[in-house]
């Protein structure tokens, strides 16, 4: 059964009083600001000598002059070349005590070759070389065959 009452009415909150509108308020004398000071003008001085400004570029700077003076240039102690003595003499100290080493195994077994001695001393083919080289200029080994796996050194 449907029921034909309309439902209650719900009263509609009354609206904000409307305020009337103003008209646009005129600034008077004292609310409009004073026009600033002028600036002080600045003036720059134009530099003695100066390089006219198409000579300087990014790519040619302003070359100042160069005034010599008759003080003598001293340079600074360098202590670079004393390290740079000692440590080349502890490299030769190694070297020798290397050329030793080939010397005595040389001495053990009568003969050696460069092979052995890159195993013996655990270095490269061209070192090994080197080596032997320099034990030949010293004339404490000679070379026995030309070239290849034929040659071996002997003490002399």
């Amino acid at each position: 059964m449907a029921d034909d009452t309309p439902p209650p009415s719900v009263p509609e909150p009354p609206a904000p009083p409307v305020e009337p509108q103003s008209a646009p308020e005129i600034p008077t004398a004292a609310a409009v600001p004073e026009p600033a000071p002028p600036a002080p003008e600045i003036t720059i001085p134009e530099p003695v000598d100066a390089i006219p400004a198409e000579a300087q570029t990014a790519q040619r700077p302003v070359v100042e002059p160069f005034t010599p003076t008759n003080e003598p240039i001293v340079a600074p102690a360098d202590p670079k070349p004393e390290l740079l003595k000692k440590a080349h003499e502890k490299t030769q100290i190694r070297k020798r005590k290397k050329l030793d080493m080939i010397l005595e195994t040389l001495t053990a077994s009568g003969k050696i070759t460069n092979d052995e001695v890159e195993k013996l001393l655990h270095v490269s083919d061209a070192t090994a070389t080197r080596y032997l080289t320099i034990l030949k200029r010293e004339g404490k080994i000679k070379q026995i065959g030309k070239t290849g796996a034929g040659v071996v050194y002997v003490r002399e």
